[in-house]
């Protein structure tokens, strides 16, 4: 456990080039969110610089929620990741959250790149960056997302119409389903080739959990996204005839 704690403490901090990669991702995903928070029929530049400050910290506390979830679990499997901003993600989704007039959120701002701690994998089975810790590693940073979007919405009980956390909660739903989507480099492309039986299962887990959490509890709604991600288990091993590594 000290040993692991050491690990958080000297690999933990993001680089200088992480911390700029991560402002550019949360001010364009802070302009995504609150695009229509600016007045309504009569623009108010003051109240828009309110929403987008507001904004600004829900997607703050969603990245880091994020970037720790994989982070903390990369390092638990011996492996250090590092976020890298995708400017195509950026650019694609401020188009159509112009296009849709902030109607869409397409939410994909960067990816994470991964490096092999050799001297936290010595023993391991398959020592060397392999798929499956890669996997887990990704998987968690969605995870966390969604976690997060749960407690938002345990909060919602204490206040129903906040619309701070309503925001919050939806924020953290879209980000952590358009993140596991299997395409480079977001987390679900690292997911997808780690295990597609355990992508299906996910991705069926989100997506269940999202369709159903903005309207039930979060109890109902996590029953919910358990069963839609093992009908997809159930459905995948069906297609694929029982075979466990998804093809692999």
């Amino acid at each position: 456990m000290g040993s692991f704690t050491h690990t958080i403490k000297k690999y933990y901090p993001f680089s200088a080039e992480e911390i700029k990669a991560l402002a550019i991702s949360i001010l364009g995903m802070a302009f995504i969110i609150s695009y229509n928070d600016w007045g309504g029929d009569v623009f108010n530049f003051w109240l828009g610089i309110r929403n987008l400050f507001s904004a600004i910290l829900i997607v703050t506390l969603g990245m880091l929620a994020q970037q720790t979830g994989s982070r903390v679990a990369g390092f638990s499997v011996g492996i250090k990741t590092e976020y890298k901003l995708w400017v195509y993600g950026i650019v694609i989704g401020l188009a159509a959250c112009i296009v849709s007039k902030g109607r869409l959120w397409f939410l994909a701002p960067g990816g994470i790149l991964m490096y092999h701690m050799a001297g936290h994998r010595l023993g391991s089975f398959r020592y060397g960056l392999n798929f499956w810790p890669q996997g887990l590693a990704a998987l968690s940073g969605s995870l966390a997302s969604l976690v997060l979007a749960m407690l938002f919405k345990a909060l919602m009980s204490f206040s129903p119409e906040n619309p701070l956390l309503q925001e919050a909660m939806l924020f953290n739903i879209w980000f952590g389903l358009i993140t596991l989507l299997p395409i480079p480099p977001l987390n679900g492309s690292h997911l997808f080739f780690s295990s597609r039986i355990m992508y299906t299962f996910s991705i069926g887990v989100a997506i269940g959990l999202a369709a159903s959490l903005y309207f039930l509890g979060v109890f109902l709604s996590l029953l919910i996204g358990l069963l839609v991600g093992a009908i997809c288990f159930i459905a995948y091993n069906w297609v694929t005839h029982g075979d466990p590594y998804g093809g692999h």
